[in-house]
């Protein structure tokens, strides 16, 4: 398709570079907080995990060394310090541990000062979500300007998108743990890194990730239609078309209305000339792309738009006429 005014980025040079460094910095803050808060080890199962709240340096806590308000005292020093939780138990039944296993902690961590390993993994999830997203918005981004394609009303969906990511590796993640993983020990029989895989990748493809929900969701409640006579809900239905007039010196910005039009591939020309497929946009409501019209188009006197699914009828047609155009 030849050059116009519907390829014509709504963006200055200067938003551009704006632009590019925040997607940046947003994307090295997300990779730079995943490490800050990568805990050095699991927790063995079925103890108490609590690490010591510390960016760059989350490490394991015994349970011993936590000081809950009264630091411990070493029985043979008479130091503060604080028994391995075997040790612990040792003591409880009233007997004297072995020297060798007692952990020393001249100066316990406060409570205040850890944080829960499920609180933990959360964070790192919800970030995890975060970055993929990150990486999927910075390359439409750049693919759109590099096109000449990207248009203001898509802004809201950067700056939204990020955060609804994370939202749902979070959802992925309850899933996940809900039907695949061992909810009752939060220790390590969790793989992390498979889990910050499935996260990141959860905020990548986002709309796979929902899909994948609305499956579990199916087979959990097994949704089934009991009457006969029923709709399909798979039929494809077109409704309306916008603009009601084309504006012969301006790009337009066409919709086509419907139902389920997201469950084809569709071949959309104008007076015959195909439209490219990577200005078209298609959801399960509508069709839009833009389009500008040529000397062409303007000497016939009107514009027939066409949607097929294939190279046989059209199922969809549309007459515009430009004899009253704006």
């Amino acid at each position: 398709m030849e050059e116009g005014p519907c390829y014509r980025n709504q963006i200055s040079n200067v938003e551009k570079v704006i632009a590019g460094i925040l997607l940046s910095l947003l994307t090295l803050l997300a990779l730079v907080t995943i490490i800050a808060f990568w805990p050095d080890k699991l927790p063995s199962s079925g103890s108490t995990a609590r690490y010591d709240y510390r960016l760059f340096n989350v490490t394991l806590l015994d349970s011993a060394c936590i000081n809950y308000g009264k630091p411990s005292i070493h029985p043979i020093s008479n130091t503060v310090a604080a028994y391995s939780d075997t040790a612990k138990k040792v003591v409880e039944a009233g007997k004297t541990p072995n020297v060798a296993a007692l952990v020393h902690c001249t100066t316990p961590v406060n409570i205040r000062d850890t944080i829960q390993f499920n609180t933990l993994m959360l964070l790192l999830v919800a970030v995890s979500g975060f970055l993929g997203n990150m990486v999927h918005i910075s390359t439409s981004f750049t693919t759109f300007i590099g096109a000449g394609q990207f248009k203001r009303s898509w802004l809201l969906w950067y700056c939204v998108k990020p955060f609804t990511a994370a939202a749902l590796a979070v959802i992925v993640y309850f899933a996940f743990r809900a039907g695949f993983l061992n909810s009752n020990d939060p220790g390590n029989t969790l793989n992390i890194y498979g889990i910050m895989t499935i996260s990141a990748l959860a905020g990548l493809f986002t709309d796979i990730a929902t899909q994948k929900l609305k499956e579990i969701f199916e087979v959990i409640f097994r949704p089934k239609e009991a009457r006969p006579d029923s709709l399909k809900d798979d039929k494809v239905t077109f409704v309306d078309t916008n603009p009601e007039k084309l504006n012969t010196t301006q790009c337009n910005d066409i919709v086509i209305a419907g139902e389920n039009l997201d469950k084809k591939k569709w071949i959309i020309k104008i007076n015959g000339a195909k439209i490219a497929d990577e200005v078209i946009v298609t959801t399960p409501k509508l069709i839009h792309f833009t389009y500008s019209l040529s000397e062409t188009d303007r000497s016939k006197g009107h514009v027939i738009l066409t949607v097929a699914s294939g190279l046989d009828t059209p199922e969809y047609t549309y007459k515009w006429d430009l004899t009253a155009v704006t």
